[in-house]
């Protein structure tokens, strides 16, 4: 996924001068979400195999799509943080939010808009910023899912914490602990747990 990290790193200044991180993290007291486990509704065993996961597009209609696909699947993976809000009140899956994150800013708004897990980018945080990021969304309750392009992301995610993987590359699924879980947007290879779909 491209992104201008600029801009990025722009827009957070900006909420966090409109909206400091500590009053949003006062108002976690006032929220009526929290966090839903997701680890064990992706884990395949072998008396169990998850159903898919579905994302869910920024579309005019994408709460009508939210709930019809709610039936079907494992959990949602949406990239809006107000559509985010919207579907959590209508939807009981664990929902991932999915959006380059650069700071614990980021994090913490999710946990307020809804959100049960999120996404994390090795090959865009050093192995230290990682880290941070991974045991911030811990402390919250919130599961790390890691994007995996490359070796160098997957020893990053391994030291970070990571249990939960997002692999396209096939050729990495062999050098992946087998007690972690891994997704995929394409591949249907042996080795992964369940698919993220789209229409």
């Amino acid at each position: 996924m491209e992104f201008d990290l600029t801009a990025l790193q722009k827009q957070i200044a900006q909420k966090k001068q409109s909206y400091p991180q500590e009053w949003l993290g006062r108002s976690l007291a006032y929220t009526p979400y929290q966090p839903r486990p997701i680890s064990e509704t992706l884990r395949k065993t072998k008396t169990f195999t998850p159903k898919n996961l579905y994302r869910v597009l920024d579309t005019k209609d994408f709460l009508e799509i939210a709930i019809h696909k709610a039936q079907n699947h494992s959990a949602l993976v949406i990239d809006s943080l107000e559509n985010l809000t919207y579907i959590r009140r209508y939807v009981n899956l664990p929902l991932i939010f999915d959006t380059p994150i650069i700071d614990t800013y980021q994090i913490l708004e999710s946990l307020v808009y809804g959100a049960d897990s999120l996404c994390l980018r090795p090959h865009i945080l050093s192995q230290k910023d990682l880290k941070i990021c991974n045991d911030f969304s811990a402390k919250l309750g919130l599961e790390s899912i890691f994007y995996i392009y490359s070796k160098e992301d997957l020893t990053k995610a391994i030291f970070a914490g990571a249990n939960i993987l997002i692999v396209d590359n096939i050729e990495l699924i062999p050098l992946i602990p087998n007690h972690k879980i891994i997704l995929s947007t394409t591949s249907t290879h042996k080795g992964i747990d369940s698919l993220i779909l789209r229409d």
